[in-house]
């Protein structure tokens, strides 16, 4: 090919028009031009009109290129020694060196050289897990990440948090987006690590910015805030339509998924897991899911969506420990309660579970053995003053059944709960009747019991309290040596807690056995 010249490269740095518009153009003009001047012109050879189209096809070529080739400016050494000597001569060398760096990092912001996201993407492609699963496994990441945008938070001008969302909505008529994700972005204050005990507090008013890709900001506007499930609606200027994703409300433990999020740079973040088969700790509420192989605490994914081999949400991340996300089941059972009464309501039944299902396997033997019991739910604490423990509910009673209905894990109950609310009003601060069907431990009785609780859209709270030995409100040193620290009869407990990649944590319970 011929070489660039001078003017054709001027011709490239001027033009505005597609390459194919410009040379129609140019042979309109010129067809023009030999029309009114043919009968004073003698006429052209085909070999001048071949030479003409040659020239015009080298034009278009370097005119579609768009910019100049990329070249390694070359400094022969005895250029670059007489720069040492010469400021002029350095001058010109730093600035061939200055200009090829410029250009470089140019090319790199490009969508199709940008290697800064490889990293991003390494999982997808190059997981010895994933090869049989590879060309499904893209597809599904592609399509999902497309209702997948960056999100942050500030108050004060100072950064709160950073995360992501997932749109589940468009107002086509408005021009509005409806983004879910997680209620930790606006949250200023956890004291505590046990979510049980409601200590959180949150900026409401505090700044929210959707990034969109193409450097494209929108101020989002908080809808509504829901603390037990750490869910925040945000609603978003959009003028163009959003990708709705499908959720898959069957997610199981060992399901094979991916986790979504989005950089400060708005680059698809992308990690790779497996569901596990795990209780959640005494800290954690009970609808919590985990994922292991993801990363435990995402720095970009918090709110972000689990997607499976279909691109399917099966989940969202909360980030609140050890790879915890809420489950699609609740969150599609969030979803359409928010709708349709404007507040996510739940029953609060002041107890904390364990499921059989996934405790130890010798353990779990060993309760077959003394109380012949191979499914259910153990009760792990009691709210202090709750209608369960005014029942007699006790930490160690089994509940098989709710409402008639047998529950296995927590998350089928949590999802046995909101199913209540969607059959009631949705009225918050109402009364909701439950029947249970309780293994007193014990007694080794089973009993049918009518728990009455409160609904509520509220974190719930539960607490087993304290006991005051000495009296409440009274110090140590207040107390006489002959006054009794126990009730009579009453054995201390000491009570040890571990959860997994946890250190022991060892408490003196308030309780007595």
């Amino acid at each position: 090919m011929p070489a660039t010249t001078a003017g054709s490269l001027a011709l490239v740095r001027t033009r505005r028009q597609s390459s194919g518009s410009q040379s129609a153009e140019r042979k309109k003009r010129k067809r023009r031009a030999g029309s009114n001047q043919r009968s004073v012109k003698r006429k052209r050879t085909s070999e001048e009109e071949e030479e003409e189209e040659e020239e015009e096809e080298r034009e278009d070529e370097v005119s579609s290129a768009g910019s100049s080739p990329i070249r390694v400016p070359h400094i022969p050494d005895e250029v670059y020694q007489r720069g040492l000597d010469d400021p002029d001569t350095w001058k010109t060398i730093q600035k061939a060196r200055t200009d090829y760096d410029a250009k470089l990092a140019r090319r790199m912001t490009y969508p199709t050289l940008n290697v800064h996201m490889i990293r991003a993407s390494m999982c997808v492609p190059d997981d010895p897990e994933l090869v049989p699963d590879h060309e499904s496994a893209r597809k599904a990441v592609l399509c999902a990440a497309q209702s997948v945008v960056g999100i942050s938070s500030s108050v004060g001008g100072k950064l709160l948090a950073r995360g992501c969302g997932f749109w589940i909505d468009w107002d086509k008529k408005n021009k509005m987006g409806t983004l879910l994700t997680t209620s930790r972005l606006i949250c200023t204050e956890s004291p505590s690590f046990n979510c049980w005990l409601g200590q959180e507090e949150y900026y409401l008013d505090a700044e929210v910015l959707v990034h969109l890709r193409g450097d494209i900001t929108e101020k989002a506007h908080l809808q509504y805030l829901q603390k037990h499930y750490d869910l925040a609606f945000f609603s978003v200027k959009v003028d163009q339509p959003v990708y709705i994703p499908s959720f898959n409300d069957g997610v199981k433990r060992a399901n094979k998924v991916f986790e979504l999020a989005r950089d400060e740079s708005s680059f698809l973040r992308i990690s790779y897991g497996v569901v596990k088969y795990l209780n959640p700790n005494l800290f954690e509420r009970y609808h919590y899911m985990f994922v292991q192989g993801a990363d435990p605490q995402p720095e970009y994914g918090n709110g972000g969506p689990l997607i499976d081999f279909d691109g399917k949400i099966v989940g969202m991340v909360n980030g609140n420990t050890r790879g915890s996300f809420i489950p699609s089941s609740i969150l599609v059972k969030c979803l359409h309660l928010w709708k349709k009464f404007q507040r996510i309501p739940r029953p609060h039944l002041g107890m904390k579970f364990w499921s059989i299902k996934f405790i130890d396997i010798a353990l779990a033997e060993n309760i077959l053995c003394m109380c012949n019991i191979n499914d259910g739910l153990i009760v792990k604490e009691v709210s202090e003053g709750s209608p369960a423990e005014k029942l007699g509910i006790r930490a160690g009673d089994v509940i098989k059944y709710f409402n008639g209905e047998r529950i296995s894990t927590t998350v089928e109950l949590e999802n046995m709960l909101l199913s209540k609310c969607e059959d009631e009003s949705g009225y918050l601060n109402s009364k909701v009747h439950i029947e249970l069907g309780v293994f007193h431990i014990r007694k080794s009785l089973w009993r049918n019991r009518t728990l009455t609780v409160n609904v509520s859209d509220d974190g719930e709270v539960v607490d087993p309290g304290v006991r005051y030995p000495f009296g409440k409100g009274t110090s140590v040193s207040s107390v006489s040596p002959s006054e009794p620290s126990e009730k009579p009869g009453s054995i201390r407990c000491h009570l040890t807690e571990q959860t997994e990649g946890d250190t022991m944590v060892d408490t003196e319970s308030p309780a007595y056995c």
